[in-house]
């Protein structure tokens, strides 16, 4: 199953890019999304990740939480890819996500300084390998899924921002 879950990962970071023919029509299950990468746990397979919040109206959604709450974060966006977070929305247990563009998320802080917001995902040991060289205040390009099931489902691959599976 390592094998299988290295070739899905190798898969999405090969997938079509934005701008070829094929992203007409909403095929893909998984879209990406960009942070700035704050610190990583190998241990609990976590990243802490800041990302751009677009909607003055997410932040102010911010105090009504407190850190440490799973949220879902609602991305602003097309559907294989997005640019920032559009609204944080409290988690609901036993409620499945059926929506595009959710991620089931832990919020660091409730400070959203300069407009981003600092969460806590679940990374899969490929992205936490292929992220290692990645220093805090450096980017990183997310991949995760439409729909996940759980909150270990809801990432695909993480790599380094500007890197591609491509030989560009």
């Amino acid at each position: 199953s390592m094998q299988l879950a290295l070739v899905t990962a190798v898969l999405a970071i090969s997938g079509p890019m934005p701008g070829m023919a094929q992203s007409s029509q909403p095929t893909s299950d998984t879209y990406t999304w960009n942070g700035e990468m704050v610190s990583l746990d190998p241990t609990a397979k976590t990243m802490t990740v800041k990302s751009r919040v677009a909607y003055q109206e997410a932040i102010s959604q911010l105090k009504h939480f407190k850190a440490g709450d799973r949220v879902w974060i609602v991305w602003s966006g097309i559907h294989d890819s997005s640019d920032a977070v559009r609204q944080v929305r409290r988690f609901e247990t036993g409620r499945k996500i059926d929506e595009d563009l959710v991620l089931p998320a832990e919020l660091v802080s409730t400070e959203a300084p300069n407009q981003y917001l600092t969460i806590r995902i679940k990374v899969p040991q490929s992205g936490l390998d292929a992220i290692k060289a990645v220093k805090p205040g450096q980017w990183v390009t997310v991949t995760s899924r439409h729909k996940p099931l759980t909150d270990d489902d809801a990432v695909v691959a993480v790599r380094p921002y500007g890197a591609s599976g491509t030989t560009e």
